[in-house]
């Protein structure tokens, strides 16, 4: 090996190397000590064991050797794990990147940049460090999706040892999640149908053989879980991820293409148009563009939602796939771009194509940007602050009903991460028909029984069955927006919820409740604002949970509570438009007789 050939080794391993380590440790310094809202859910499941959605076999096995770590809390751990496999998808990515661009043009000095600022773009961007700053983020369900693929594409080993490497990645994508595995295995159909190059017979009937060994395995947990004597929560076994996603209102839904064009810009993703279509038409890198454009076809069919900061979409490994394909795909447009500039002999052209390649390569630091901007939450502690004046200041053997699936998870998580007041009895209303919880309730407190037969009647708990439990526990609650004025009158604003007291209070308390609500409401406000940069998540929670006891004061026509609680709101978003809603309505209203219809959700 000449000088030259030995430089040009050295610096491609450079640069993969630099595509696996650089998002890895950028994920890992964007996480936050405390947990997040998004954790929640999977915290439940991966260390509570508890049934939800998928089996997410490959998740709760990844928190639970994390959980063993002694590197910092818990919350920390798991996010680690996700960004450990933040750095596996880059690294395949690369090398699936790297399969495309040999296909198109073998050998050529641009294949391993290329490449490489492929996997920086995907890796870095938004979406995918966003996962990776995530306890059981989609990281794991991404890696094991690029696994099958690059396993079957990949040509240096046997047809019968790359299929069996695939059946078994494959299966692992099924038991974290269905719709990334429906797109996986179309994209294996299609890869596997072009090139033709499938085991024989007895090959492919092992191929299937393992494949289902593996699933059943995987699947196991999620059949077991609720059948465990000792279970921590019984949800049964039909609960779908798909229903919990929290009311978010700044989550929208957007395709990858869109997201792409936002964060990184117009002219790559024409760049990515460039590739796509050069790609299909051409003979040797059909096979494995094509997958790529399944992933991005099937991502604007089911786009995730972004900008969500309560809960993450069971669609995000879709939507994580399809940015690493557009990825791909620019990457090839470049090269197409490069490659033609220079076979066309014109003066400046390998100038040309290297600035072409350094335009490309500033992208990386685009997407990082914006990542910065929107991922970066190691600052921001509202969730651990919410837990202390939400969880930890209730009163002793209080009980606590929950409406939004949020509070649920956050109630439930830090419980399972921190052992957070387990005298306190948190009853998740949406969660009330599920597996054995009411059984569970009901063993706990043998008085909310009235409650749970309103909810099986009606879908929600009347006046008398709460002010039943209030007789026994000190309860707090969330303001279901059904209930009527005679269980209103028995509201209290109490730190962040609403109690619910056995007697009717008068408007001298609540005034003194809402005074005292102060010193929680602004310690959370504090923890929301770092610097130039809000918790936007906290915030939403906040905002709630105000409005929730602005509409229990109206309610039962106590003007001045209510512009009391609005006064506190307008102190930390004064363009909060609940406000200007609920001030005109005060405004209008006759009497005592106040519409609230519809300010609630």
């Amino acid at each position: 090996m000449d000088r030259w050939a030995w430089l040009r080794l050295k610096v491609e391993q450079l640069f993969s190397l630099a595509a696996i380590l650089v998002p890895a440790f950028a994920a890992m310094g964007r996480v936050a000590v405390d947990s997040a809202w998004c954790d929640d859910m999977p915290t439940v499941r991966g260390l509570g064991l508890v049934s939800i959605g998928a089996p997410a076999s490959l998740s709760t096995v990844a928190m639970q050797l994390a959980s063993l770590i002694p590197i910092g809390p818990m919350s920390y751990r798991l996010a680690i794990g996700s960004a450990l496999a933040l750095g596996l998808c880059a690294a395949l990515i690369q090398k699936l990147a790297r399969m495309v661009l040999e296909a198109h043009v073998p050998g050529s000095f641009l294949n391993a940049p290329l490449a490489a600022i492929a996997a920086l773009t995907a890796a870095l961007g938004p979406a995918l460090q966003r996962e990776a700053t995530i306890g059981a983020g989609s990281t794991f369900t991404m890696a094991a999706a690029l696994a099958a693929l690059v396993a079957l594409a990949w040509r240096g080993r046997p047809v019968t040892t790359r299929w069996l490497l695939m059946a078994l990645a494959l299966a692992g994508v099924v038991c974290e999640s269905m719709i990334a595995a429906g797109a996986t295995a179309l994209g294996i159909a299609v890869l596997a149908g072009l090139t033709r190059d499938v085991p024989d017979r007895r090959g492919r009937q092992i191929v299937a053989a393992t494949f289902l060994a593996t699933a059943i395995v995987l699947a196991l947990p999620a059949v077991l879980r609720p059948s465990a004597p000792h279970v921590w929560l019984n949800l049964g076994r039909s609960l779908s991820t798909q229903g919990l996603v929290a009311l978010d209102t700044l989550a929208r839904r957007t395709s990858a293409l869109t997201a792409w064009r936002n964060e990184v810009g117009t002219i790559s993703l024409a760049l990515a148009g460039l590739g796509s279509v050069i790609g299909l038409v051409r003979k040797r890198t059909r096979a494995l563009v094509l997958p790529c454009v399944v992933f991005i076809a099937a991502d604007a069919i089911f786009p995730a939602t972004t900008g969500a900061v309560l809960s993450s979409d069971p669609l995000t490994p879709l939507r994580m796939l399809a940015v690493a394909a557009v990825a791909i795909a620019a990457a090839l447009g470049v090269q197409t771009a490069a490659t033609t500039l220079i076979d066309m002999g014109l003066p400046m052209a390998r100038a040309g194509a290297a600035l072409l390649v350094m335009f490309n390569l500033t992208l990386v630091a685009v997407a990082s940007e914006q990542s910065a901007f929107t991922v970066d939450r190691t600052d921001f502690h509202g969730s651990a602050v919410f837990t202390d004046e939400g969880l930890e200041k209730l009163e002793s053997e209080s009980m606590v009903l929950v409406r939004s699936h949020a509070l649920a998870w956050r109630l439930l998580s830090a419980r399972v991460v921190a052992g957070a007041r387990p005298d306190v009895l948190v009853v998740p209303i949406p969660l009330l028909h599920r597996g054995q919880v009411a059984a569970t309730l009901m063993a706990a407190e043998p008085a909310v029984s009235l409650l749970l037969r309103d909810v099986a009647i009606s879908g929600t708990p009347g006046e008398h069955a709460v002010s039943q439990l209030a007789d026994k526990r000190t309860l707090y609650v969330e303001l279901d927006p059904t209930w009527n004025a005679k269980v209103a009158n028995h509201l209290i604003p109490d730190g962040l919820w609403l109690r619910l007291a056995p007697q009717p209070g008068g408007a001298p308390d609540r005034k003194l409740a809402i005074a005292a609500a102060g010193k929680p409401f602004d310690k959370l406000a504090a923890s929301i604002r770092v610097g130039e940069d809000r918790d936007r998540a906290t915030g939403a929670v906040l905002l709630a949970s105000a409005r929730q006891q602005a509409v229990a004061s109206a309610m039962v026509g106590d003007k001045k509570a209510t512009r009391l609680v609005l006064d506190r709101i307008v102190t930390f978003d004064e363009n909060d438009l609940f406000v200007r809603d609920m001030a005109q309505r005060l405004e209008h209203s006759k009497g005592n007789q106040i519409d609230v219809h519809g300010l609630l959700p």
